[in-house]
């Protein structure tokens, strides 16, 4: 395989007012032509600055001080040579950005002046320079042919990088709300590439673009060019936009996230690149939204045939996805290699220890990094990890660290450390503390939550009562039910959006509850004025999910502990000593108690890392010594070997303290490791409850067996059997009637009719849309004129059957073929598509009310006509597979 994208002694670095930061520190990567390349590392490491040098879009006061950027692929080298001739040279030559190694030349049709002796390489060059056009014309055959060259992109003008940037090299950023214009379309945003780079009406930062910024009307589609509206249709059905002709004309906040995510997608591929640079493009997503991503990219890799440069923190998504693995820490690669060979055998001390700290099935104690990533600003000499290093020797901190060559001699596979192997037997045998297996749970329940709701009104309270309509309510939490048992941890997890965190909240009180009541300790919290409910909540505490915006800027550690002793005036005042040298001790030793040093007791959050502030947040919950504390996702936003650190905090301030704790989290490697028992919920209800090795074991409920396959094992030989959900989580303000995830279960039960299970749920997905009014019913006509008209310039003729409406002359047997062509890859049999053709001829009428009950009367599902309830059992799911049977036993 050819390099397509080399960095070379890459250094990028950013000017502050503290001095210098090194973020890129001198790096060497290659992709090659055809593969998927992993970018891995803690926040800081230099991952995304890496892959901005690449793009060339370093924003100020970044630069690219040093080093090459080489851009290989062979068709880019040779649409440049036309474009920029005077800018080619040979590789002993000094001046261009283009540069040719090797070529074949037809000597016989060489202009005159070119007639020599030399090199393949350099007679294309000077025949390029000479005659461009002669030399490479744009069709027909070519007198030279490149065969090896490259771009320095680190030399090109902005104009030829303007130029290479999504058309040859595509990007996807990791937060698409914050990438996408809000304010303009997202068929629109997709065209704009195509404009840009597929169809050279280059309009580079012109008034147009400015004017379009500010006024999004006009970038309608129905000003859209009709060739460019076909193409941005067809990538967003490409990217899995459903009915794409309709979403083409809708905005970014109309889109969930994994579909905006999709959108991106289809942008940073418009125009076919040869690299496809990934930011962190599944962070911020769900793990089954995100399993969804990763087999698109996948899918469309294998297609296209590009290159994937994919950064992450989740060693999981890199030991599915990547071909090869780098792994980067200030600044530097410390090692890199075959995916395979990195996990299995890691020759780096820091890779190692990385892949250490993930929690893992079976793991008794987590082992975390100690210390924190050396500042980029003051970089320690020698290895940049010997602060932090278990096995760190004297020369460790000399002088610069080679590479050595580790593995089989058919590998290449580097690390940056001086240690040709280190002794792992003893690594973590040290760690003090209980293990996760160590149970603190007893048979005393301590929290009762039954039937609990929380309904968010989205009323227009003057125009509701002008109109005498009734408000809508988001139904964020619907009924649920959980017993909570002193001393243990219990989960609860499930997809953004499914009321973990609102359930969370308004146990505490925090939100105020629509229905239902919260029993702790014996008393109903519901009952409680604010006074009663001020003095119970020194037993019921929170740890928020962000320390940054959780914390207040303005006060210092010492003062964010010490305020609520304040707010519940504690201690009590005995008379020995003032209160407030009795506050500062018990802080000092609630930072003791959280690993803070208490030199940082008059620090700003912004002083401290991560985890430091998260240890804040922990020790500020403890301060008022607590009986329960609702964790919102602690560590969601802390790197892995910070996690494991606070997770190990977690779990010996439990068995110090004898606390309870509601563990929020989306992280279910997480979970397994730190829970006793596992609360699932969906659509602001709990569908299935179990002892965690239970539910792992044997995942009950079709969503949560969806759930624990999309689940990434950091280990490249495991072999993943994911379950794709299809679409996103219905609306909580109408969510579906009987199960809530009958929309998107794969075991949605049949009526006693005979049809296959797949081709059911594919009957489902066209009954919701019927229902929904979701077929963009014009685009099915054309799609079937299409079609008519291909079929009729085969056979020589039309077909004459009836159209459908006398909605032009479209034939119903095309309407009807491209409706199945649409909504259905299996096939329909039988009274079964009967029936759904009976809808289709409804619906070419547009009569959407009598298509959804023809199909209702034939294929209406138990699921959507009865609520599954929770039986009790040790391990219950909501589920009518369950209905005949004992769900505490099967």
């Amino acid at each position: 395989m050819r390099d397509l994208l080399t960095l070379s002694d890459l250094r990028t670095q950013f000017e502050t007012d503290r001095g210098t930061v090194k973020a890129v520190d001198g790096i060497d990567l290659t992709v090659r032509e055809g593969e998927t390349v992993g970018l891995v590392g803690e926040s800081g490491s230099g991952k995304s600055v890496t892959a901005l040098s690449a793009m060339d879009i370093v924003d100020d006061p970044g630069h690219i001080a040093g080093g090459d950027i080489r851009f290989g692929a062979l068709e880019t080298v040779t649409r440049l040579s036309r474009q920029y001739p005077k800018a080619v040279r040979t590789a002993d030559e000094g001046s261009g950005f283009i540069t040719i190694d090797a070529a074949t030349v037809d000597r016989g049709r060489l202009p005159k002046s070119l007639e020599t002796t030399a090199d393949d390489a350099t007679l294309a060059t000077q025949f390029i320079r000479e005659a461009p056009k002669k030399a490479l014309p744009e069709s027909g055959d070519a007198p030279v042919t490149i065969t090896d060259g490259y771009v320095d992109l680190t030399a090109a003008p902005e104009r030829v990088m303007r130029d290479i940037r999504g058309g040859d090299m595509g990007m996807i950023f990791q937060d698409p709300m914050t990438s996408l214009n809000p304010a303009i379309t997202v068929g629109e945003q997709v065209a704009e590439s195509l404009r840009l780079h597929r169809y050279g009406n280059k309009r580079n930062d012109s008034w147009f673009n400015a004017v379009r910024e500010i006024t999004p009307s006009i970038s309608r589609s129905g000003e859209m060019d009709e060739e460019i509206r076909s193409d941005v249709i067809s990538l967003l059905e490409e990217v899995g936009i459903p009915e794409p002709a309709d979403r083409v004309n809708e905005y970014p906040h109309e889109f969930s996230g994994g579909m905006r995510q999709r959108v991106l997608i289809a942008i940073a591929l418009a125009c076919r690149p040869k690299l496809l640079v990934a930011d962190e493009p599944t962070t911020a997503l769900d793990v089954t939204i995100q399993a969804q991503i990763l087999d698109l990219i996948d899918d469309l890799q294998a297609d296209l045939g590009m290159s994937v440069l994919f950064i992450t923190h989740d060693l999981g998504v890199v030991a599915e996805t990547c071909d090869r693995v780098a792994v980067m820490y200030a600044g530097e690669i410390v090692e890199e290699g075959p995916v395979e060979e990195i996990f299995q055998n890691p020759s780096h001390p820091y890779t190692y220890t990385l892949l250490e700290s993930i929690p893992g099935e079976g793991t008794d104690r987590l082992t975390p990094i100690e210390g924190n990533v050396p500042s980029l600003i003051d970089m320690p000499s020698g290895c940049h990890f010997a602060d932090r290093c278990p096995w760190a020797e004297p020369e460790c901190r000399e002088g610069e660290i080679p590479y050595l060559e580790h593995g089989p001699d058919d590998i290449t596979h580097r690390s940056k450390c001086i240690l040709e192997s280190f002794d792992t037997d003893e690594y973590g045998t040290g760690e003090t503390g209980v293990a996760a297996t160590e149970t603190t749970r007893t048979d005393r329940q301590l929290m009762e939550v039954d039937g609990l709701k929380k309904h968010f009104s989205r009323a227009d309270d003057l125009l509701d009562k002008y109109i005498g309509r009734e408000p809508e309510s988001v139904k964020a939490v619907d009924g649920v039910s959980m017993d909570i048992y002193e001393g243990e941890t219990l989960g609860l997890v499930g997809e953004s959006g499914c009321g973990k965190s609102t359930t969370g909240r308004t146990i505490l009180r925090l939100l105020e509850p629509t229905d239902g009541t919260v029993v702790f300790a014996g008393q109903d919290l519901s009952e409680l004025d604010k006074g009663g409910l001020r003095e119970v909540r020194r037993d019921l505490q929170m740890i928020f999910q962000d320390p940054m915006s959780s914390l207040d800027p303005r006060m210092t550690v010492g003062q964010t502990i010490m305020e609520p002793l304040k707010i519940h005036d504690l201690p009590e005042d005995t008379g020995d000593g003032s209160r407030r040298e009795q506050r500062v001790e018990r802080v000092a030793d609630l930072m003791e108690a959280v690993g803070l040093d208490p030199d940082q007791y008059d620090r700003y959050p912004h002083e401290l890392s991560g985890g430091q502030r998260q240890r804040v947040g922990i020790a500020r919950a403890l301060a008022v010594d607590p009986d329960f504390i609702v964790c919102d996702e602690p560590v969601s936003a802390l790197d892995v070997s910070v996690q494991a650190q606070i997770i190990n905090l977690l779990e010996d301030l439990q068995h110090e303290f004898g606390l309870t704790y509601l563990f929020i989290a989306h992280d279910l490697s997480v979970v397994r490791h730190i829970c006793d028992r596992v609360a699932v919920m969906y659509l602001g209800e709990v569908v299935e409850v179990a002892d965690t090795p239970d539910l792992f074991a044997d995942p009950k409920h079709p969503y949560t067996r969806a759930l624990m396959s999309a689940i990434p094992e950091p280990d490249p030989t495991v072999e993943a059997d994911r379950i794709l959900l299809k679409g996103d989580v219905p609306s909580p303000i109408d969510p579906p009637s009987g199960c809530h995830f009958r929309t998107r279960c794969p075991e949605v039960i049949p009526p006693d009719i005979d049809i296959e299970q797949e081709t059911y749920r594919e009957v489902m997905d066209y009954r919701q849309r019927v229902e929904d009014e979701a077929i963009a019913i014009d685009a099915v006509r054309e799609q079937a004129e299409q079609a008519d008209s291909a079929t009729a310039a085969t056979d020589g003729g039309a077909d004459l059957t009836e159209p459908p409406s006398g909605r032009g002359e479209v034939p119903m047997a095309a309407f009807k073929q491209a409706m199945f062509d649409r909504f259905f890859e299996t096939s329909l049999t039988g009274e079964n598509r009967r029936v759904v053709e009976e809808s289709i001829e409804h619906l070419a009428d547009e009569d959407w009310d009598t298509a959804a009950s023809v199909l209702r009367d034939r294929f209406e599902s138990v699921c959507e006509t009865q609520h599954p309830e929770l039986q009790p059992g040790s391990h219950p799911a909501a589920c009518h597979l369950y209905d005949q049977a004992d769900s505490g036993s099967n």
